[in-house]
């Protein structure tokens, strides 16, 4: 006798996706997120959902917010059609404190890798606008 699947197919496929996207085995996304392989398995084959308190730990394992990893493309669409609120600029401490999260919300697999290329587009950025500055009279 074989218990009824109660997953949800469609998430499966979407951390599935998301989890080969990111050049991760199920293993890594299961030591990531410190749950089984069995586990991530049932989940990604839509046999089960996963429990409310191992959302978080999956949706950041693979760089999402839990809108992400639970809606549909429809569904969010209305939310990017809002128009923007204007807010204060952040301080450089809440810029930093927030790409460290955001970096260290990634596969430990690719945090280097996000890394590198912040620090390459700053850099790019920087030197640019350096050479702008020379050729104003």
């Amino acid at each position: 006798m074989t218990s009824p699947k109660t997953g949800d197919i469609e998430l499966g496929r979407t951390i599935a996706a998301r989890r080969e996207e990111l050049g991760m085995s199920r293993k890594e996304l299961a030591e990531a997120t410190n749950l089984s392989y069995p586990y991530i398995a049932q989940i990604e084959t839509g046999y089960r959902l996963p429990s409310s308190r191992h959302q978080v730990p999956i949706a950041k394992a693979l760089g999402l917010s839990l809108d992400e990893l639970f809606r549909t493309e429809g569904e969010l669409a209305p939310a990017r059609t809002r128009k923007p609120e204007r807010r204060r600029r952040s301080s450089l401490e809440e810029v930093v404190a927030t790409a460290t999260a955001e970096i260290e919300s990634l596969p430990p697999a690719v945090r280097l890798e996000a890394l590198s290329r912040i620090q390459l587009n700053v850099m790019t950025g920087v030197t640019e606008a350096q050479a702008l500055r020379k050729e104003q009279p």
